[in-house]
C-alpha cells in the first residue's frame, strides 16, 4: 500500500486526501450528527407535549378543587334525619314504594332494605340518588332476577357516608 501511495503524483495524493476527508465528514454526519439531531427534535416535541399536558392538568386540578369546595358546601337532604325516614321518602320519590317490603335498622349507622318485584333500572337510579343526595353508601347489595323482564328482588344494606 505504501508503494502504491508513493507511486502516485502529488496532485493525485491531494485529491485522494481531500476525498477521504469529505467521505469521513459525510460518514460522521450520517452516523453521528443526524441521529443525534433527530433525537433532540423528538425530545423537544415530547417536552412541548408534556408541558401542554401539565397545563391541562393544572387547569383540571383547579376545577376539581372548585367543584369539591362547592360540593362540600351543598347540604345533603337527609342530614340529621332518621335513616328509615330517608329510605322511605326516597323510595316513594323514585316510585319504589310499592316494592318496598321491609326496612329495619342495622347497627347504629345503617339500615337494611328488602324490595320485591321492582325494576332494575329504577333500583340502580334509587341507589345513586341515595348516594348523591342523601350521603348514604351501599355496603351490601343482593339482586335476584325475576320472571318478568327487568324485574328483580333486592336486599340492600345502606350506611351513612363517612
Amino acid at each position: 500500500m505504501k508503494d502504491w501511495w508513493e507511486g502516485l503524483q502529488r496532485r493525485e495524493q491531494g485529491w485522494l486526501l481531500a476525498g477521504g476527508a469529505v467521505a469521513l465528514a459525510l460518514l460522521a454526519y450520517a452516523w453521528l450528527w443526524a441521529p443525534l439531531q433527530g433525537r433532540v427534535d423528538r425530545l423537544q416535541a415530547q417536552v412541548t407535549e408534556k408541558q401542554e399536558l401539565l397545563q391541562w392538568m393544572r387547569r383540571s386540578a383547579a376545577e376539581v378543587r372548585q367543584l369539591r369546595a362547592k360540593a362540600g358546601r351543598a347540604p345533603r337532604r337527609g342530614v340529621g334525619r332518621s335513616l328509615l325516614a330517608m329510605v322511605d321518602e326516597s323510595a316513594k320519590a323514585q316510585g319504589l314504594a310499592g316494592g318496598l317490603r321491609r326496612v329495619e335498622p342495622e347497627g347504629g349507622n345503617g339500615v337494611r332494605v328488602w324490595l320485591e318485584q321492582v325494576g332494575f333500572s329504577e333500583l340502580a337510579y334509587w341507589v345513586q340518588v341515595l348516594a348523591q343526595d342523601y350521603g348514604l353508601r351501599v355496603t351490601s347489595l343482593g339482586v335476584e332476577r325475576q320472571d318478568a323482564p327487568g324485574r328483580v328482588n333486592a336486599r340492600v344494606l345502606l350506611e351513612r357516608g363517612s
